[in-house]
């Protein structure tokens, strides 16, 4: 039975409407966190779903009725992303629902809301029905057992079976039973979500801080509005050994550290923690510890297992910047762990506890030696975001451009890797599937949506680096000038709308240093990395011949002549191994050097000259380029400067299901 549920839920879901009318129902909602109200967008007139704020009344049980204004929505025309965010202006004492943090849909519903029987004054609804399907990557169908009224959409969908809140009520199906409902995985994409007006409550991340509020608000409560009391009396003990109770401490202890690193940290973590990748969709990819939880249920050996492992390695993932707060959840784990059998327990608590950081880099194969794969190493963190110029163990978005077996010169095939650690944590996540490939003119629009969702995965207070792996002959594009899609946030330039250049590290490698790295590449690596490089000026091909190859492991080779006009430099210099190099994409070159050689070779002599290491290049030309944008004159020199950046701590895998058209 679900009656205290039912009793709860109701008290939860609240009818939406303008003030001053208080017969006029818009449509439903419900809280799910103090202050805050779930709806659907569409509910809400025109006006209240742009950048206006718009006050209205919240009314539901008990003679609640409130002000609230319009805070936050989803950008976008899919169903899925028909939701908006209410926040509550007078204060209030209300029941909040628990959503669920499950992946797989529910079966048994109760949707709830409020109608208008024949224009009448609003009353409360709810019917009992299935989930049926789906409809998209958060989409639920659900069964032509009751038909939803005119007003219930935006109430919430109640899994019978788990008592948990597992959607938001949308539409009825035109001309036939049954209807459609959001399911919660779609409130991550609150991450992005646009504030109206000058909405910032819920800060940088309001799916995060909005979660966060939810599961401390579900742990705190006690006495006749707690829910979590409810869904254990609902869910029984018997084989159940991981009980809501369980989950919603584990919760509230997860709210109180700090966000991980990247989703791209998160979901390498589970992976580890399963001993498998799991097969997410990309909308659906866990972004928070919570949700990161949400994975482990059903396991065969038992949620309550593998959940403890989970906590215990998050702590420790923790333990540097919360050390209080991963405490208290290693504590709780601790005693939790005293509820499993001997062998369990001492499996997790004392192999655990004895092992190395869980963020330190396991002993996997090289992903050249795991075949069809590549290794689920967990992530180890990077500096904070003020020392990342002097480092260079930050996150790394590749794109890897093949050739055209038949058009090398035309058009080309792509891949996409990701770094988020050391040569372990390679992986591939998208690649091209058009048998004829793409030109360089129409790839930034190609690459435009697998990018964006890359960067999306691991872009933190440290943007992702963009490397470009291409042959020496085309050494001469302009990867610096891509640019993401048009945003549309407002009539004012967003920094993530310029350049890829001026917001992100923007560097080139060579398609032709796939896999294991040479000695010479590694030596010539060690050499700039373990003290300030020095610059080696190449004004020509004869200086090159002469000089690439005796030049000391420090040296980074500074050419002035563009690849346009040669590419032997270039391809003696990657032929010598070297690892860092720094050319002029553009200039003239038929009477020889001029002024403007000699000036790039000075600047790039002081640029060098004041760089502690050259992991910090990156940072260093981003920087500049920033300037440039800016229009500061002193900067100009370093606008068609172009970086190789070749890192044999991270190769790019030698992979056997070679870019190659059919």
């Amino acid at each position: 039975m679900t009656g205290r549920l039912d009793a709860l839920i109701v008290r939860a879901t609240v009818r939406i409407g303008p003030e001053g009318e208080p017969d006029t129902l818009w449509g439903s909602g419900f809280f799910v966190a103090p202050g805050w109200v779930l709806t659907c967008a569409h509910v809400l007139p025109p006006r209240a779903r742009g950048g206006h704020r718009t006050i209205l009344r919240v009314r539901g049980h008990n003679g609640l009725d409130v002000r609230a204004a319009t805070a936050y929505w989803l950008d976008g025309t899919d169903p899925e992303q028909d939701l908006a965010l209410l926040r509550v202006t007078d204060p209030v004492d209300h029941v909040c629902v628990r959503l669920t943090d499950r992946y797989d849909p529910p079966l048994a519903v109760t949707a709830h809301g409020w109608r208008s029987p024949g224009g009448g004054p609003p009353q409360r609804w709810s019917g009992h029905t299935e989930c049926n399907g789906k409809d998209g990557a958060h989409g639920l169908t659900l069964a032509p057992l009751v038909e939803i009224p005119h007003g219930a959409s935006g109430g919430p969908l109640l899994d019978r079976e788990r008592g948990l809140v597992a959607g938001v009520v949308k539409a009825r199906r035109a001309n036939k039973d049954g209807g459609l409902a959001v399911a919660t995985t779609a409130l991550r994409g609150f991450r992005r979500a646009l504030p109206v007006g000058d909405e910032s409550s819920l800060g940088a991340d309001p799916y995060a801080a909005l979660i966060r509020a939810h599961d401390v608000w579900h742990e705190r409560v006690r006495g006749g509005q707690a829910w979590v009391k409810a869904q254990q009396e609902l869910c029984g003990g018997g084989a159940r050994r991981w009980t809501p109770r369980d989950s919603a401490e584990a919760c509230a202890l997860l709210a109180a550290l700090p966000r991980p690193d990247s989703p791209a940290q998160l979901q390498e973590l589970i992976e580890r923690v399963l001993g498998d990748e799991p097969l997410w969709e990309d909308e659906r990819a866990p972004h928070d510890w919570r949700d990161g939880q949400g994975w482990l249920y059903d396991h065969a050996e038992g949620a309550d297992v593998v959940s403890l492992h989970y906590l215990r390695v998050v702590a420790h993932a923790c333990a540097a910047r919360a050390p209080e707060a991963a405490a208290r959840l290693e504590r709780w784990v601790a005693e939790r762990a005293g509820q499993l059998p001997d062998h369990l327990r001492a499996l997790l608590l004392n192999v655990t506890a004895s092992a190395p950081a869980p963020w330190a880099a396991a002993p996997h194969p090289t992903a050249a030696e795991e075949p069809g794969g590549f290794s689920a190493a967990v992530y180890e963190p990077g500096p904070a975001p003020e020392d990342a110029a002097e480092h260079d163990d930050g996150p790394v978005v590749a794109v890897e451009l093949e050739p055209d077996l038949f058009r090398p010169h035309d058009r080309f095939h792509w891949r996409i890797w990701t770094w988020t650690g050391g040569q372990d944590t390679a992986r591939a996540v998208d690649e091209d599937t058009d048998g004829e490939g793409a030109s360089l003119a129409e790839l930034p629009h190609v690459l435009n949506e697998p990018l964006t969702r890359t960067f999306g995965l691991l872009d933190t207070g440290r943007r992702a680096r963009l490397e470009l792996a291409v042959p020496v002959d085309h050494f001469g594009v302009d990867v610096h000038l891509w640019r993401p899609g048009p945003v549309a946030r407002s009539l004012k330039p967003h920094p993530a709308d310029r350049p890829f250049g001026v917001h992100r590290q923007v560097v080139l490698r060579c398609l032709k240093r796939r896999g294991e790295p040479t000695d010479v590449w590694r030596e010539r690596w060690r050499g700039i990395a373990e003290g300030t490089p020095k610059a080696l000026p190449v004004p020509s091909p004869a200086v090159a011949a002469q000089t690439l190859g005796q030049a000391p492991p420090g040296a980074v080779p500074v050419l002035c002549r563009p690849p346009a006009e040669s590419t032997e430099p270039l391809t003696r210099a990657i032929g010598a191994g070297y690892g860092v190099m720094l050319w002029n994409l553009r200039g003239e070159h038929t009477h020889g050097c001029g002024p403007d050689c000699e000036r790039l070779h000075d600047k790039a002599a002081e640029l060098l000259g004041s760089t502690s290491r050259a992991t910090a290049l990156p940072e260093r030309l981003r920087a500049l380029r920033e300037r440039v944008s800016r229009c500061e004159e002193d900067a100009y020199w370093a606008e068609d400067l172009a970086l190789l950046y070749d890192d044999p701590r991270r190769p790019i895998p030698l992979c056997d299901d070679l870019l190659e058209s059919p």
